[in-house]
């Protein structure tokens, strides 16, 4: 077997030695070409001319002594780190709406907004902000609305809309709206399939992540906050408040803050990290959906999970997606609409003749309030009546109709009544003697002194309706404060 094999063993050796030989002269070759240019391009000078970014080359002479020397490199003479790493990208925008605030604010929210077909709801975000805010929180921000529609057309029409809406607040410097070209993006044609999904889908996520970038970069320098929300969501009363008073006693340091359990909604940063934060979106662009990268970005900052605030601020509204068109629903199950101090829990029940909408009675909405009251065919001489289960003496009320997503179901005219002399009736319970202590205002009733209406011991409060309305009924808060001693 040895002698048959050793003809083969030298047959392959003569076949693959001229092939090695050949590739080894090739590459020796290459070498000397390389060599031979770059020393031809190499302009020794003397090290430390003035206006040149230097290394050393070295050059061996035939006494084999090395001699240092220095070869001349054209320096940009515009860069700095800062300027062209850390600050914002010069992306070009167009100011629809507005002009950019003289002061820096405490707060800047950005929305991306792009048109829906079927259910639009930028306007009902855009009021909520406001409506939400009390008018010294609105000194401290700034809404920035990125529309995103490669239509210039639409985005004009949709800069309309919102200035006959809100040109008070945009004539304030509260509010932006800005766009930019689909020329200044990244190609968004081709790209590649990473999870499986549809090219329509690949594009649609990739473009979201431009937009996005687009719009932090845009507000880095506006304030030394960032808060990002959609363009479908509304927002807990005072919310800014809340997160100033998290921001003030959170000892740790932080990268991001979520005020809300769902996707982008009420993610918070400092505005010295967005130009980083639009850098990382641009990127990863086209390797995954947004919220993952925004989880990247914070880890990619030791911050190892994301921080939530309980309960949420922002609660999604939207049932048309930007992308499909069928119809989804994402709640925020622990999103709160109210926060503060909620008053007293004395023992009660409560009763009404309105008719109930599914399982919203009358018992989610007493206190200490779970949830919320929802009635329908709301007519004059409707009643929500609160009866206590033993007297007490009223020192503060709050009543509150409607919600954030439902803002036209509040109590449009009715008033408050104090009941003295409880007594059975039928199933339920009331009071003999009532007594006027006020009128609903905007579906709110609030009243800090009853002692300058009633002083002596009351069996129960009753909402009357003084007016029939088309709206539906939403009471979603009632606090009381008793009066002790």
């Amino acid at each position: 077997m040895k002698t048959k094999s050793l003809p083969k063993a030298l047959a392959w050796y003569w076949r693959t030695f001229p092939r090695l030989f050949f590739l080894l002269v090739l590459l020796i070759t290459l070498f000397a070409i390389i060599w031979s240019q770059n020393k031809d391009e190499c302009n020794c000078l003397i090290m430390g001319k003035p206006g040149l970014m230097t290394f050393h080359c070295f050059v061996f002479k035939a006494t084999a002594e090395e001699e240092a020397a220095v070869c001349e490199m054209p320096q940009n003479q515009n860069f700095t780190v800062k300027g062209s790493v850390i600050d914002p990208l010069p992306i070009p925008y167009e100011y629809l709406l507005g002009s950019r605030p003289t002061k820096k604010r405490y707060l800047s929210i950005g929305i991306s907004s792009i048109h829906r077909k079927n259910k639009y709801y930028l306007m009902r975000t855009i009021e909520s902000i406001f409506s939400q805010s009390s008018p010294e929180e609105l000194k401290e921000i700034v809404l920035v609305v990125y529309l995103s529609n490669n239509d210039s057309a639409l985005n004009n029409q949709t800069a309309k809309e919102i200035k006959d809406g809100f040109s008070s607040h945009i004539d304030e410097g509260n509010l932006l709206v800005i766009c930019s070209s689909l020329a200044s993006y990244p190609s968004l044609q081709g790209l590649q399939r990473n999870f499986w999904d549809k090219d329509e889908s690949v594009h649609h996520r990739s473009k979201q992540n431009v937009d996005y970038a687009f719009l932090v970069n845009f507000c880095a320098s506006l304030s030394r906050y960032y808060l990002m929300l959609e363009d479908d969501v509304v927002c807990a009363n005072g919310f800014l408040s809340i997160i100033q008073q998290f921001i003030r006693e959170r000892g740790e340091p932080w990268t991001t803050v979520a005020f809300s359990t769902l996707g982008y909604i009420g993610k918070l940063y400092h505005n010295d990290d967005l130009p980083k934060l639009a850098r990382f979106l641009l990127l990863f662009y086209d390797v995954m959906p947004c919220d993952w990268l925004l989880e990247l970005f914070h880890q990619s900052k030791a911050q190892k999970e994301i921080i939530t605030f309980r309960p949420s601020l922002f609660q999604h509204i939207g049932r048309i997606s930007s992308f499909h068109t069928m119809e989804t629903i994402f709640k925020d199950p622990e999103f709160q609409e109210d926060f503060g101090d909620f008053g007293d829990f004395p023992a009660v029940a409560c009763y009404t003749d309105i008719p109930v909408f599914d399982d919203y009675v009358p018992e989610e909405v007493c206190p200490p309030g779970k949830g919320v009251f929802w009635g329908r065919n709301v007519t004059s001489g409707s009643s929500f009546t609160i009866v206590f289960e033993t007297p007490i003496i009223l020192q503060k009320l709050q009543i509150y109709t409607g919600s954030a997503e439902y803002k036209r179901d509040i109590l449009y005219s009715g008033y408050v009544e104090l009941g003295t002399v409880k007594i059975k009736e039928n199933d339920s319970a009331t009071c003999r003697i009532f007594r006027r202590a006020g009128d609903f205002h905007n579906g709110k009733f609030e009243l800090d002194n009853f002692g300058q209406v009633m002083e002596e011991q009351i069996h129960c409060l009753r909402i009357q309706v003084t007016v029939t309305q088309k709206e539906w009924l939403i009471i979603r808060k009632i606090n009381i404060w008793v009066k002790r001693g």
